[in-house]
């Protein structure tokens, strides 16, 4: 072996050029640290790229060149709308808001129309269009009673020669007789009857009853207006002292001698207390 040779072996040389790529390695900057100088590089650039750009948006003091320049600048040299109006349309604006209302025209109110509860009996029938206004329109007796005798034809009275006979309810059952009951019987075979019955009591009332004027209905109904009780005005207007078979006894006398024959029937129902 030579004397100036080298006395390692091959190894040792490849470990010796291993560890000098290691210090080569370590005088080089690595990939994150390139990585990481790279992000606040770009972030110091934006900072300063946004303070310039400020910095060219301020607002020039000449209004002309303001215009020329960014809509941002343009806008701050506008002014406020407060300052765009002018005192005078402030203070109309105020009087347009706060304006007085116009009076409303009075309204004349119509007088009160007097309400008179009337519940008219049911045996009472003031509408009865066969008799309406009989003697204003000039009728005789005999023709009134004439209109009797064909209403109670076609309500089924029998004809006895010249005079018709005809089955009534009695009059202490009708006059008794109540809306819900009367009511009650529309639908029924008796409503023909008792439409008929309260056509007589109300025909001998208005036309035949003592004068013939009729001043019992008459007083009866200014009575229930004044809220009287039905049956006390009964007693008191119409019955007049008697009982109510004395009435119907009357009544039967007073329609036989008028050619109209009554046979009063009952039916059990409620009777008119005395």
């Amino acid at each position: 072996m030579h004397p100036l040779a080298p006395s390692c072996a091959p190894t040792a040389l490849v470990n010796q050029t291993e560890v000098v790529r290691k210090r080569r390695r370590r005088g080089k900057p690595g990939i994150i640290t390139v990585l990481r100088a790279a992000v606040v590089s770009s972030a110091a650039l934006g900072v300063t790229v946004f303070v310039l750009w400020l910095k060219q948006e301020t607002p020039h003091p000449n209004a002309a060149i303001a215009e020329r320049e960014s809509p941002l600048v343009q806008a701050r040299s506008l002014k406020s709308p407060l300052e765009t109006v002018g005192s005078s349309g402030l203070a109309a604006y105020g009087l347009k808001k706060n304006f007085a209302p116009a009076p409303l025209p009075e309204v004349v109110q119509p007088p009160p129309v007097p309400v008179v509860n009337r519940v008219v009996p049911v045996w009472l029938m003031m509408d009865i269009p066969e008799f309406a206004d009989a003697k204003s329109a000039g009728l005789s007796p005999a023709q009134t009673i004439e209109q009797l005798r064909q209403s109670l034809r076609e309500a089924g009275a029998r004809q006895m020669g010249q005079s018709v006979r005809f089955g009534m309810l009695n009059l202490s059952e009708l006059l008794a007789m109540e809306p819900r009951g009367w009511a009650a019987s529309l639908d029924t075979l008796v409503a023909k009857e008792n439409r008929a019955s309260a056509m007589l009591l109300t025909f001998y009332l208005t036309y035949l009853d003592r004068a013939g004027d009729g001043a019992g209905v008459k007083a009866l109904l200014r009575a229930l207006d004044q809220g009287m009780n039905e049956e006390s005005a009964v007693r008191e207007f119409i019955l007049k002292g008697r009982s109510v078979a004395e009435l119907e006894r009357e009544m039967g006398r007073v329609f036989a001698d008028a050619g109209v024959e009554l046979r009063f029937m009952r039916r059990g129902g409620m009777a008119f207390r005395q």
